[in-house]
């Protein structure tokens, strides 16, 4: 990173014309409330309570002693405090950072009123490279955190790790997903793999009338802590696999592990299959791929798999695929770490984690009733949630 003020200059010209005047700026600190893109690319709100045009809150911080630059969005506190991950990652420009932390506050609104946490949306961005990072960073990182009261909790994204936020919690108690050792949760892939197969099962009960993965043709594509997870579990459960990731080695290793073949990525969502697991890249489904895919279900732990969210599932339903949309079925991450707000407990981690498979069931349900898409369907479940509170 950079502590060139002409750096910051550029920055907050290019939030102005994103946003326009901040409300306040102070030390380094500058705050937008009542966010709204003026380029009209936020999109159109869909729903009342569920506000997709508007976010409450952006906060850009750029240290100069350091040179972090970081934007930090709250989408919703109407259930609660904002939670959601820190991204650091060498965007291009703060543009980029801006776009990506308010679409993915976004998605975190979605993801924990639908898993029934008193939790809001929130994400944070940080530009540069994270092989860069100075423990200096961190501590100005968490001092934009704290800047936040409360209003936004933190824990690990892209680019960040466990290790990380142990060091931030030196500075900063708005934070989750630290070590065991720091009172917190540790890894959540084994609960996000979990809660993935909660939702294909439920997803195979809608689709074929039985839950079981027994001989189903399984391809997931992304095998990292999660997707590896979810390969496993399938093939335990007596389903043929099929795995693909970019890191070849690690396709290869795990394949011989669970007797699955390794697939190409650059054709695995292609493959006939059953079930198909994005636990990868998110806009994989789009106008381009979907006419190409062959499988019945689609279930996986890669966010923001749609590239337009609700129009590519309407697309999938025409092409006779059944969505299980990700927020839903990949809470399990958010679920492990807003335990630990009340002390961390595995066994009640787990238990609300369990209710991934109703919740699928009934918004794909949902969807076969009313004739509209499990998107879309999943929506009305957030909507529902979020105005059950405001009013």
């Amino acid at each position: 990173m950079t502590t060139d003020s002409s750096v910051f200059e550029t920055d907050l010209a290019t939030l102005r014309r994103l946003l326009g005047p901040p409300r306040e700026a102070e030390g380094g600190f500058v705050r937008w409330t009542n966010v709204e893109l003026l380029d009209g690319s936020s999109g159109a709100a869909v729903a009342e309570a569920y506000d997709t045009l508007h976010h409450e809150e952006v906060l850009y911080h750029h240290d100069a002693a350091t040179g972090l630059r970081t934007i930090i969005a709250i989408h919703s506190t109407a259930l609660g405090p904002a939670l959601g991950g820190t991204r650091w990652y060498p965007y291009e420009d703060a543009e980029a950072a801006l776009r990506d932390v308010l679409r993915l506050s976004l998605a975190m609104t979605a993801k924990s009123a639908v898993a029934g946490l008193d939790l809001g949306g929130g994400k944070a961005a940080v530009i540069g490279s994270p092989a860069d990072r100075t423990p200096g960073q961190l501590a100005a990182y968490a001092r934009a955190v704290n800047h936040l009261a409360g209003r936004y909790i933190t824990t690990t994204d892209v680019g960040t790790t466990t290790a990380d936020l142990d060091a931030l919690s030196e500075f900063t108690s708005h934070i989750v997903g630290t070590s065991p050792e720091r009172g917190g949760s540790g890894d959540t892939s084994a609960l996000t793999a979990e809660t993935v197969m909660l939702g294909m099962r439920a997803a195979l009960q809608v689709a074929f009338g039985d839950e079981s993965l027994e001989g189903r043709r399984v391809v997931v594509v992304g095998v990292g802590k999660v997707g590896g997870r979810v390969a496993r579990a399938c093939a335990a459960a007596g389903a043929s696999v099929g795995v693909a990731d970019v890191w070849s080695e690690g396709a290869e290793r795990l394949a011989a592990e669970i007797g699955a073949d390794v697939l190409d990525p650059a054709t695995a969502y292609t493959e006939p299959c059953d079930v198909l697991s994005p636990n990868a890249l998110g806009g994989v489904l789009n106008e381009q791929s979907i006419p190409e895919l062959r499988c019945r279900v689609i279930c996986g732990a890669a966010n923001n798999q749609l590239l337009r969210d609700p129009e590519d599932a309407e697309l999938l339903g025409e092409h006779g695929i059944l969505y299980a949309p990700d927020y839903v079925v990949s809470a399990g991450g958010v679920i492990n770490v807003a335990v630990e707000l009340d002390g961390y407990s595995e066994e009640r981690a787990r238990a609300i984690a369990a209710r991934v498979y109703p919740t699928t069931l009934e918004i794909l349900e949902l969807s076969e009733r009313l004739a509209i898409s499990t998107a879309d369907a999943a929506l009305r479940r957030v909507e529902h949630r979020i105005a059950a509170q405001v009013v």
